[in-house]
Order: C-alpha cells, then structure tokens, then sequence
C-alpha cells in the first residue's frame, strides 16, 4: 500500500509497527495489542494514537472502536481518550482522502452526544480540527493531558 504522508510529527510515526505477510500489510495497534490491515483509515488512527500518547494520555485509558448506541443505531466511536475515568476526547479518523465536512462533524457530535467528552478531534492526517464543546468554539491544538 502507498501511504500517505500525514501531517504529523516524523516521531510519531517512526513509533507505527508495519509488516507484511503474503503481500499484504498489517500495523500494529497498541491499544489492542494486535495488528490490523493497514487501511487509510487505520494508519491515521494509529498516527491519532501516537499524537495522544506524545500529549500525555495514557495508553491504557484510550478506548479504540468502543460500541456507542445513537438513538436506535449502533455505532463505534474511533478513539475515546479517557481522563479520571471520564472521556475527554471523542476522536473521529478519516482516511487522508476523506474531506472533512460538515457531514464528518455532525457525525462526531451525534457520537458524542453519547459520550459526552468536552473535545472532539476530527482528522484525515491531513487536516485537524479540534472543537471545544463546552464554548462551542474551534481550538487551535488540543489540550496536553493534565
């Protein structure tokens, strides 16, 4: 697979686990501990992953792909980061070729209407936009954790 080359710091992604077997190729998730297939999608949550980590979140207090029910439908948040036991940011991947839009944001906030984390994070790697849902307004970065 050619993978994109996402807006985030070279660290980070020199922390990413890549393999290949039989011509197809795996990354490894750390919160699951298992390797996945290296979608678009999935190379930038594991660059979300990192950037969390480099920010001070724990590895041990971020949900991955955690059931949420919206309504009568049953969806998966893409990252929950967890602080005091309580969610803090509601994350939401897209594949670098995903625009972010209006759409993308509506779906994140229909997921965090549930979840209720003060922060949502929506990011294709090539794009971050970071929303504070306590004053309804855009952030320049996210909070480090603390």
């Amino acid at each position: 697979m050619a993978r994109t080359a996402l807006h985030f710091p070279e660290a980070l992604t020199n922390e990413i686990q890549l393999k290949t077997e039989e011509g197809q190729e795996y990354i490894f998730d750390a919160v699951r501990k298992k390797w996945l297939v290296c979608t678009p999608e999935e190379w930038v949550r594991q660059h979300a992953v990192q950037y969390l980590i480099a920010l001070g979140y724990s590895i041990h207090h971020l949900q991955i792909e955690s059931g949420l029910k919206t309504g009568f439908n049953s969806k998966r948040s893409d990252i929950i980061a967890n602080v005091g036991g309580k969610p803090k940011i509601l994350v939401e991947c897209k594949a670098p070729e995903v625009k972010l839009s209006q759409d993308t944001f509506n779906q994140a906030f229909n997921y965090n209407n549930t979840i209720g984390a003060p922060i949502i994070w929506l990011t294709n790697g090539l794009q971050n936009l970071y929303w504070d849902c306590a004053e309804s307004k855009q952030l320049q970065q996210l909070p480090t954790c603390g």
